[in-house]
This record gives structure tokens, sequence and C-alpha cells, in this order.
């Protein structure tokens, strides 16, 4: 989280991650990184009021008008938190400031997130928060909500201080931090704290759920990468195509070539019937043995067809030789008689031995799909 404080005309920066580091300048930020705008108390017009309960979005347009009839000749932003809710009413602190100072900061910080100096505390218990801002002493009630009430005091007083107990109301106290040496003389748990070189509430604001603070800023847009990214792209894109171009020119030259040589065997089979093939004997491979003979995938093929029936094709086939006698064909098959299919192949003498790959899947349409490997001891 990167955190721009403004006050008074003047902008501090912090980085916050495991620890605070004051930053001189903030230069180009992560874009994914939470950037806070807070604006000090010293800037703020800060009131208290109460609203009929309903949705944000008309909360704010209520606030908004509240807003422009007080400052009818300024242009004036402001941010909030629901303080407490009942069942009709909420209560809300408000805090308005000056629409120049987003401006004058967004020059050098493109925050995301706009909230008040005191929106930025929380306690997980009641408690009465008390620190001095120069000249300024800045009391605040606190919950595990956030900010439940405020006061600015220029000279710390007891009694203003305990008319603001008072005003309260039912708000239990159990916790008191001050950051100053005073005497509360109540029934509370005190604890005294040292400032330290930076802003105390960048030892809160962590803890603060900021979605309600949000500020849906335009990013500024770095042409020369836009045009960069854009010219790689199409660069690339241009160099995929050529690639993936020559690759499926080649296949393309591939299948048609496998097309006009196997599509005549495989239709003249299927409109024959053919019986098992005769002509390929034994004695033929017996001959060539100790010879390397050239395996011919057209007769396979041509093989296998022979078995199909009407209605039955081969949906992929894949030919390996074990040596150079013997190739090892896995081919499937969708069939609706598959074990006709199968007694089929019992009877080829060209096929040395057979087996299934994997277990017989059916579709909806009662088709049969057979993966199968073959051996064969014929080989053209």
């Amino acid at each position: 989280m990167y955190v721009c404080f403004y006050k008074e005309g003047k902008k501090s920066f912090y980085e916050l991650k495991k620890s605070v580091k004051v930053l001189k300048d903030v230069g180009k930020l992560p874009f994914f990184e939470k950037k806070v705008l807070v604006i000090s108390s010293k800037d703020t017009y800060y009131y208290k009021d109460t609203l009929p309960k309903t949705s944000k979005d008309n909360i704010k347009s209520i606030i908004q008008n509240q807003v422009e009839d007080t400052y009818p000749d300024q242009e004036m932003d402001f941010c909030f938190n629901i303080a407490k809710s009942y069942e009709n009413t909420i209560q809300v602190n408000v805090f308005v400031f000056k629409k120049s100072i987003l401006d004058d900061v967004k020059k050098d910080f493109d925050f995301n997130y706009v909230l008040a100096e005191p929106l930025c505390f929380k306690s997980q218990k009641n408690e009465v928060l008390i620190y001095k801002e120069d000249t300024i002493y800045n009391i605040l009630a606190l919950t595990q909500n956030g900010l439940y009430a405020y006061l600015q005091l220029k000279d710390f007083s007891k009694d203003y201080f305990e008319l603001f107990l008072k005003g309260l109301g039912n708000f239990e106290i159990e916790d008191i931090t001050s950051y100053e040496d005073i005497e509360f003389g109540l029934h509370a748990n005190t604890t005294k704290k040292s400032y330290k070189n930076y802003p105390i509430f960048l030892d809160y604001i962590a803890n603060i759920d900021l979605k309600d603070y949000k500020r849906f800023q335009a990013f500024k847009i770095d042409e020369d990468l836009v045009f960069r990214v854009v010219m790689y792209f199409l660069i690339g894109y241009a160099a995929a195509l050529y690639v993936n171009g020559k690759y499926y020119e080649e296949n393309i030259k591939k299948i048609e070539y496998l097309n006009k040589k196997l599509l005549p065997y495989i239709k003249s089979t299927i409109a024959q019937n053919a019986e098992p093939k005769t002509n390929y004997k034994e004695a033929f491979v017996k001959e060539y043995k100790s010879t390397v003979v050239y395996i011919d995938p057209i007769f396979l093929l041509d093989d296998i067809a022979s078995h199909l029936e009407d209605k039955e094709y081969i949906t992929n086939i894949d030919i390996k030789p074990l040596n150079p006698q013997t190739p090892k064909v896995s081919f499937t098959v969708n069939t609706q008689e598959p074990f006709k299919f199968l007694e089929s192949l019992t009877k080829d003498k060209c096929i040395k031995d057979f087996d299934l790959e994997s277990p017989v899947s059916q579709n909806f349409q009662k088709v049969y799909s057979l993966n199968i490997r073959a051996d064969f001891s014929c080989v053209r």
C-alpha cells in the first residue's frame, strides 16, 4: 500500500508493508497496488448527522445534496462512514473538503482511494484515542467498525472532554489510548503511547476496509508501450500464421495423396464384401525372411478394410514395424456387430495375432468402438 498524506497544501508519501517507509517521491507505482490519499483533519470540515436507513448510494446522494446546499459557491467533495445503524435510521460521520485537493494530488499521485484522516482509525474494543496534531487535539471514539464520534479541540479541556463522552450515549469505554500526558480519572484501561516520525494514522490504516472509499480514476496510458505491444503481437501473429500455413500445406498434400491411394481400395472392398485374402501365403513371407522387406501400408489398410461391412468404418490407424517382416497395427473400428468383426479377424491368415487395447465402448446410437492391436505376418 502507498499513501499520500495531504496537509495544508503539502504532500508526504509513504510505503506500507511490514513497516512504514518514508518516500521522497513516488514515481511510477505498481498498477495493482493500493494507492491511498489521506486528507488531514485540518483540511476537512466535519459534521455528524442522522439519516434514514437506506442504501449507500442513496446515502451518498443525500450527503451530496447537503454539501451543495451548505457550500453553494464552492466545488466540494466528501467522504463518510456509518457510525451506527439503528432499526430505521443511521448515524454518519461526514468529512467535507475542497475538490481542488484531489486535482492537486493527482498530478503527482494516481490514487484510487480517498479518505479523511480520522476515518483511518478503528479498534477491536470500544476505545477513545487522543493525539495532538500541531496545535489541535484530536479525540476519537472508535469501534470495530471504525470511527464512532470525533472532536477537535484547540486547547484540551476536561469539561469539553466529559461533554464529548456524555454525547456518546451507551458507548461503553473499554480502553483509552493517549499520546499526551493527560489525567482522565475514568475507570478504563489507559495506555500511553509515543509519537513516531510519521503520522500515527499510518499504524492503523492497514486495518481499514477501503472498499467504501474507492475512487475510480482513469489510469494514464503509455502510448509508446501500447504501440510496441501491438506491433510485437502483430509480428508474432504473422509468424505463427506463416509457420502454421506451411505445416498445414504439407499435411494437406499428405492427406490428399493417402486419400487418392486408399479410397478406391476401401470402396471396392466394402462393395464386393471380399472374403479374406488367400493370395498371400506363409511361403511368400518365408521366401524373404532373411531380407529387409518393405512394408506396404496400402496392403495393410486393404487387408483391414476387407473385414468391414456396410456402415462400418475405421476412425484412426497407426502402423509400426516390430521387425522388417512383422508390422504392428493399432486401429479403431466403429461397428454395430463387434463380435462378428472380431470373428472375421480370426479367419485372416495375414494376421498373426490381435487383441483389444481398451474395453469396448458404445455410444447412444448403439455403435461400438473397438480399439484393436494386430500383428501381421504379411507385409505386402
